[in-house]
């Protein structure tokens, strides 16, 4: 029941995102839709974190935890997927509101075609892990964040999976 409940509201916005966008900022609609779902103290942290006015061609998908953490600390699920056909990002953010501090938990997944050793820059990323006995490479850039790769074939079609995990902590208001 709550799945169906979840997905008439997933429709439901959709039908009123569509009918507002041309009155409202990007960032507006976005922070309304936090709002809705009872993150308000987290505006500027939710705008450093995803900003949608630098991206082309986007589209987001938003929802509450059914069960929340506890009654003080709130926590939404925002997917966001943006690009064109065969550069396209999607990115699962996952946002807490807690009496304290805000905090962001994103998973990205980007897709390109070709081989992963001409799709991961060298420049950016260094190897830290290759599993021969595994699918993936572990990847590492200066800044600490790593990444999993993996290369997929299908007959003369392949793909680069590069996958990324970042958690991010800021302030009230």
């Amino acid at each position: 029941m709550k799945a169906k409940v979840v997905s008439s509201g997933l429709v439901l916005f959709s039908a009123i995102f569509s009918s507002m966008s041309h009155a409202k900022s990007d960032n507006q609609i976005l922070l309304d839709s936090f709002h809705e779902y009872g993150i308000t103290k987290c505006d500027s942290f939710i705008l450093e974190q995803s900003p949608l006015n630098d991206k082309n061609n986007w589209n987001f998908f938003i929802s509450k935890h059914m069960d929340e953490i506890d009654s003080t600390v709130k926590e939404v699920s925002v997917i966001q997927i943006f690009g064109s056909k065969d550069d396209t990002v999607k990115v699962d953010y996952s946002y807490i509101q807690t009496d304290k501090a805000c905090f962001m938990n994103s998973r990205s997944t980007i897709t390109f075609p070709g081989a992963c050793s001409s799709n991961v820059d060298g420049n950016y990323w260094y190897m830290t892990s290759k599993m021969p006995n595994k699918d993936y490479t572990t990847y590492k850039n200066s800044g600490g964040i790593e990444m999993q790769a993996k290369e997929i074939s299908m007959g003369n079609f392949k793909a680069c999976i590069q996958e990324t995990s970042i958690r991010r902590k800021g302030s009230l208001g």
